[in-house]
Formats: structure tokens, C-alpha cells, sequence
């Protein structure tokens, strides 16, 4: 697969979609709002979890959860500045009418970071009732969040919605990715059927910063076309809410050329670094983004990276 070829789709990817039309009237207000378990089916789960500052650490605060999401017991590998995370959803994966809600919400000077022990799955669906993640983010004026999970498989016959809302107050910061793997590529059980929304709406101060919007079933021409995935089943976005000074291109060329299975695109817009990826190896790509990941983090917050030592496992 040559580098060139797949220009057309990641610069299709790296384009802001800023509607206003799109925008939630009161993100705050929205962000704020718990899930309600009355009269619904499917089980449902919800966990929100404060990260504050005392003092030179960050602390986790306030948490709530009901269902079967909760967080590991915190921990500071790095320094106290900067907590670290595992969000743990022991039953693995989502059924039709299943739902998923996380909300974090970081307090002034806070910084933590949250990630995942496993892959998210997203199940072959039966019900006819919508499989659905909600990520919610609020980051207050001089705090940092970095939301890393692992990859959420698209299981064939899903019907998929993931939803991810970011509120940044004066000069909080925003890093975070969303790796999405089409099928199940060790047992050759590909996503024929099937379909998946992907949105995520960041927000300064009340005004957007990044929109995007993705939705296609399973046989739609986006799938194999050269403005689409070109037969490709991993994809992959990683924002951070800054400028970064960091001459990629040379880099971005390199590694391409170096890959087998993976090519990147990169784009600094106002206020948001971009990164794309698609590819068909997901441990290939998602290794791929921790390079840039680890490239960019002292950059943007004069700290070098620290590999959650779940990702070695």
C-alpha cells in the first residue's frame, strides 16, 4: 500500500467540520446531565470520576458509578502531578440496548490520565436496540486530561454508536484518541453487516474547536472507495487542543515508508493537532500513534511520556 495512495482519504479525515448547526447549544449543561436508568432496556453503566488538586498532586475526587464501570485504584508512576487511570468494564463488550456513559471532570491545575486494560466490543446485535458509548470530558482552565484507550471492535451485525464530548475552559488541555477496528481480524470474521456513528464535539469556551462526524453501514461505498477506507478496516483519530511545535513532515514520510499495514496523516490546525491513521493491523497502528503520542507530550506539557505499563500486557 503506497504512502500516496491513501493521501486522499487522510486528508479527507483531517478537514474540521465546523457547523453551527452541529453544535450542542450548552455543552456544560449536557456534560453535566447523568444518564437516566428508568424505564430503558439493556443494561446500562455510568461512571464519573473528579480529578482535583491538592497541593503539587492530582487526586481522584468525587466518583459515582452504577453498573458494572469503575476505576482501578489510582496511581502516580510518573510524580504525584499527574494521576493515572484503568477504566475497567468487567463484562468486556456491549449488546443491543447496552449503553455506556464515562464522564470526567478535571479541576483547575489537575492533570490525569485514564486508559484501558482491554479493547472495547461492540457484539453482533439481536435486539434492534442501539449499542452506545458516551465519552464526556470537562477540563477546566489550567488542567490537562489525556483519554487513551484501547480499541473498540466493531463486531459484524453491531449497530454501533460512539459519542464523545470535550469542554475545555481557558487553556485546558485536551489529549485523546479513538481507535476503531472494523471485524475481527484474527478469526478472519470480517464486518459484512452492520453499522457504526462516530461523532466528536470539542468545545472552548462555548465556541468549537473540532467537529466530526462519521456514519456508514457496513457495505457503503465508503468503505472500499479512495476518498474512504480503501478496504482498510482499522481507523484512527488523535487530537490535542494546541499548537505543537514539532516539524512532523520529515517524520510522518519516514515512518510511512517504514510501515507495513499502517499510513498517518497529520495536520496542525488553530488550536487542534490532528492525526489520522487507517490501516489493517490495529496493534501496528495504535503503536504508531503512541510514537506521536510520545513525540508530542513534552511538547505540549514539558513532560516526557510515561507508557501505562497495562499496554505492555
Amino acid at each position: 500500500m503506497a504512502s500516496a495512495e491513501l493521501v486522499p482519504a487522510l486528508h479527507y479525515c483531517c478537514t474540521l467540520e465546523l457547523k453551527a448547526s452541529e453544535c450542542p447549544k450548552n455543552v456544560h449543561a449536557l456534560l453535566k446531565q447523568r444518564p437516566s436508568v428508568e424505564n430503558d432496556k439493556g443494561w446500562k453503566a455510568y461512571f464519573y470520576g473528579e480529578y482535583i488538586k491538592q497541593a503539587n498532586a492530582t487526586r481522584l475526587g468525587v466518583t459515582e458509578h452504577y453498573g458494572p464501570l469503575r476505576v482501578q485504584r489510582p496511581f502516580h508512576p510518573e510524580g504525584l502531578d499527574c494521576l493515572h487511570n484503568y477504566l475497567l468494564h468487567p463484562p468486556g463488550g456491549l449488546v443491543g440496548g447496552d449503553t455506556l456513559t464515562i464522564h470526567l471532570n478535571a479541576h483547575v491545575g489537575a492533570h490525569g490520565l485514564m486508559t484501558t486494560p482491554s479493547a472495547g466490543k461492540f457484539y453482533n446485535n439481536i435486539s434492534g436496540m442501539k449499542q452506545r458509548q458516551v465519552n464526556k470530558v470537562h477540563v477546566a482552565n489550567d488542567a490537562i486530561v489525556e483519554y487513551l484507550p484501547q480499541e473498540n471492535i466493531i463486531f459484524n451485525g453491531a449497530d454501533g454508536e460512539l459519542e464523545t464530548y470535550v469542554e475545555l475552559e481557558g487553556n485546558g488541555l485536551f489529549i485523546g484518541w479513538e481507535i476503531t477496528a472494523l471485524g475481527r481480524q484474527a478469526g478472519d470474521l470480517p464486518f459484512i453487516d452492520g453499522q457504526l456513528i462516530q461523532s466528536i464535539r470539542i468545545m472552548r469556551d462555548g465556541n468549537p474547536l473540532f467537529l466530526d462526524r462519521l456514519g456508514f453501514k457496513a457495505q457503503d461505498s465508503i468503505r472500499t472507495s479512495h476518498s474512504g477506507f480503501q478496504d482498510q478496516n482499522v481507523f484512527a483519530s488523535f487530537i490535542v487542543t494546541d499548537n505543537v511545535d514539532w516539524q512532523y513532515g520529515e517524520w510522518v514520510d519516514q515512518t510511512n515508508s517504514e510501515l507495513n499495514y499502517t499510513r498517518i496523516a497529520i495536520t496542525q490546525k488553530k488550536d487542534a493537532f490532528i492525526v489520522r491513521a487507517l490501516g489493517n493491523d490495529v496493534e501496528e497502528l495504535k503503536e504508531t500513534l503512541i510514537q506521536v503520542w510520545e513525540h508530542v507530550r513534552p511538547l505540549v506539557i514539558n513532560k516526557p511520556a510515561c507508557r501505562p505499563r497495562i499496554w505492555n500486557t
